[in-house]
């Protein structure tokens, strides 16, 4: 009985210092949510392009050690639909207790029907606002016009473009991953 006792408590125990260690490693865990926001009249759904940046995004946080969510990428008509979307977004966030929020909006010209190749053609401009939702403050805000030679225009371009976007974002967040 003595020995099966030691057994136990020896698991016990065990079990206890690695929940203990899991628990300290994920304390250093910075942890992050965003929200694409697509922008085009003529759209009625989230194109591919903007999805497959989203993918991208998220894909780069994971794999550079984030604990990363997202609100699912949307259509905005308005300023106004943005900034909605942005308390909801941040609030998620901070109620979620991530470190930080990070809205990213995407301006696409062109119809349905030109919106259906991944690509960054019909892609004119990128904005994106990084704060700390413990504090509310800005890490940064900022927009970048995009610019594509259509004709040699790709899926690869849109990844790569993703992946340079979150990159720099994460420069901002002072990580290297």
């Amino acid at each position: 009985m003595k020995k099966n006792m030691v057994g136990f408590m020896g698991k016990k125990l065990l079990l206890t210092v690695i929940l203990g260690l899991i628990t300290a490693w994920s304390g250093f865990c910075s942890s992050l949510s965003f929200h694409v926001i697509q922008h085009n009249d003529s759209l009625n759904n989230v194109c591919e392009s903007a999805l497959v940046i989203e993918d991208e995004i998220m894909n780069y946080f994971f794999n550079a050690g984030y604990i990363v969510t997202n609100v699912p990428a949307c259509i905005s008509k308005s300023e106004e639909q943005d900034l909605k979307f942005y308390q909801n977004g941040y609030n998620e966030a901070a109620n979620g207790a991530f470190d930080e929020f990070i809205q990213i909006k995407l301006y696409f010209t062109g119809s349905e029907e030109e919106n259906i190749k991944v690509a960054l053609g019909n892609m004119k401009k990128i904005s994106w606002k990084v704060v700390q939702t413990t504090t509310g403050k800005v890490l940064e805000e900022g927009n970048q016009d995009v610019t594509v030679d259509v004709a040699v225009d790709s899926e690869a371009n849109v990844r790569e473009f993703a992946s340079d976007f979150a990159n720099h974002l994460n420069k901002v967040l002072g990580k290297r991953a």
